[in-house]
């Protein structure tokens, strides 16, 4: 030690920090406790001038990235302090190569004094070999708490993600934390009806730019404003002006979503160690899903659906970033590409086409195009034919309980039904009293085997025919308790004078054009209607499934 060290008054600032990763030590290292020790040591070393505070209060000390850390460097960089006084060793940071940086390298070089109390340090006079080798120790067994834990609090994470429990500390736009669960999201009605008519807007052909319009318009909030006006401190990178804008890309964000559906996706990235800050892409097979884990703002079919008119919205009207009727249904009969939109103009009135026009190309397609006023009539026509075919199965289905020879089928199924699982009872119970037989000495091994094999035969036998006969009585329980809502959904349509993207994209999957005005449709087919085929006569079912015209 040096007596001019003695002599010499130091400029002191007291260092604390606190984060989540403490764990249950949280309390006894509180700031205020921490601040409490270093104050009485202040004062029991008269040397020792306390001018600064800093502090670090949920930060972790794996990195050195932390606001008051970065402000002591100032202060040490502006010679406004020359002393650092820490309870610890682990209050300091939890690395302990950059620990050993600053304290062995960087200290040393800017003569500034370090004090850690509990663990009996400081840099003035700690200087024999037994103190080197011993302060690289006690940073080594720090950087192993913080890794124990960090292990510790990604496992525990996975079991919550796993389980259907939301862990991530943004709630997304339209969803709340239930007051009752904090770990389970509860609808927030008012950004919930926004997203609601984003969905509806989107069925209805809108653009992504253009519903944005409409909201801002509206003048309805944005997510990030939403969230700071109920409360929260959310921030956003992304934000230009004062006021925040909706953009195309936020709706689409919101429409890609899945979450609405009640499905909650987590886990999409990681950090591989405690030493990694920036997340990295988790496989999607890797990812944790949970069906239902709360209530849906969105039917599952609205989000399909939507999801493939996404798919389709390749082209979009001049000037009005209006989507095309048609766009990305169209398609060549002959070659299977997707067909484009012309325009010619004729004595100053422009016509518009849908055609393949690879014919320049080495594909077995020659060019051809087929009139868009024509083929909007012809498929409108269609679908108004198509919603009377379902109008007539909803009537057939009506029917069918009460025919006869249905009600003969579903009574002699259901007594099939008992006496094959009346079979499987007196089987399991043979096998039951086989085994007493073996165990009181009345069978040997070998009979006891055989007549096991035997009997075990017999109820895999019962087992798949059990099946059998459920699946074919779900079936005609199905037609029964068939659900006509799409049919009352479509049932809408027929008045329509036009044919607009809504009515098309719900009702159509994909259109195919051939030359000389030839058009097959295929339709977006229900599975409630699949299931109920076999109960319709051929010429019904195949109209429902496609059409030529």
């Amino acid at each position: 030690m040096n007596v001019n060290d003695e002599r010499k008054e130091w400029m002191a600032a007291d260092y604390t920090r606190l984060s989540k990763e403490d764990g249950d030590k949280e309390e006894s290292d509180s700031i205020n406790n921490q601040k409490a020790l270093i104050h009485h040591y202040a004062e029991c070393h008269p040397e020792l001038c306390l001018v600064r505070h800093y502090s670090d209060d949920g930060y972790t000390g794996v990195n050195f990235n932390r606001p008051g850390f970065q402000e002591m460097l100032e202060g040490i960089k502006n010679r406004e302090i020359n002393c650092i006084i820490v309870k610890d060793l682990s209050r300091f940071g939890r690395n302990y190569i950059e620990v050993g940086r600053y304290i062995e390298r960087v200290f040393p070089a800017l003569d500034i004094r370090f004090i850690a109390i509990n663990d009996n340090y400081d840099s003035i006079y700690n200087n024999s070999s037994s103190d080197q080798l011993l302060l690289p120790f006690k940073n080594l067994i720090n950087d192993a708490y913080s890794r124990d834990i960090s292990i510790k609090v990604r496992s525990n994470l996975d079991v919550k993600r796993r389980q259907g429990d939301f862990v991530s500390p943004a709630v997304p736009y339209g969803y709340k934390r239930s007051e009752t669960d904090k770990t389970r999201l509860a609808i927030d009605e008012p950004a919930a009806n926004i997203v609601r008519l984003i969905f509806a807007k989107k069925i209805e052909g809108q653009s992504n730019r253009q519903i944005a319009a409409l909201l801002n318009h509206m003048k309805v909030p944005t997510p990030i404003r939403y969230k700071q006006e109920s409360g929260s401190r959310a921030k956003t990178a992304f934000q230009v002006y004062s006021t925040p804008k909706w953009y195309g890309t936020t709706v689409r964000r919101i429409l890609e979503n899945e979450i609405y559906t009640g499905t909650l996706l987590q886990g999409k990235t990681y950090r591989p160690n405690y030493k990694i800050r920036k997340p990295v892409a988790r496989p999607q097979k890797d990812w944790f899903r949970k069906e239902d884990a709360h209530e849906a703002v969105i039917s599952r079919k609205d989000f399909e659906l939507v999801r493939s008119i996404m798919d389709t919205d390749t082209h979009q009207s001049a000037g009005q970033e209006t989507v095309y009727p048609f766009s990305g249904i169209v398609y060549c009969g002959n070659c299977n590409q997707s067909c484009n939109r012309k325009q010619t103009v004729k004595k100053n009135k422009s016509y518009f086409y849908y055609g393949c026009y690879l014919s320049n190309h080495t594909t077995c397609c020659r060019g051809f195009c087929i009139n868009e006023s024509y083929l909007e009539q012809t498929v409108l026509n269609t679908l108004r034919q198509y919603i009377d075919d379902l109008t007539d199965m909803e009537q057939m289905l009506s029917h069918l309980e009460s025919m006869p020879g249905q009600q003969a089928k579903v009574k002699t199924l259901t007594q099939e039904l008992e006496h094959a699982e009346n079979a499987m009872q007196k089987y399991r119970q043979l096998l039951a009293d086989l085994y007493e037989d073996y165990h009181g000495g009345l069978l040997n091994k070998e009979e006891y085997l055989e007549l096991k094999e035997s009997c075990q035969e017999q109820l895999d036998e019962l087992a798949e025919a059990l099946n059998n006969m459920t699946e074919q009585q779900n079936r005609l329980t199905a037609a029964f308790m068939a659900d006509t809502s799409l049919i009352d959904k479509f049932r809408k349509y027929l008045e329509s004078p036009v044919l607009n993207r809504k009515m098309l994209v719900s009702m159509v999957k994909k259109i195919y054009i051939y030359p000389k005005n030839r058009i097959h449709i295929v339709f977006r087919f229900p599975d409630e209607f699949e299931r109920l085929l076999p109960f319709l006569p051929d010429a019904v079912s195949d109209k429902l499934i496609t059409r030529e015209v």
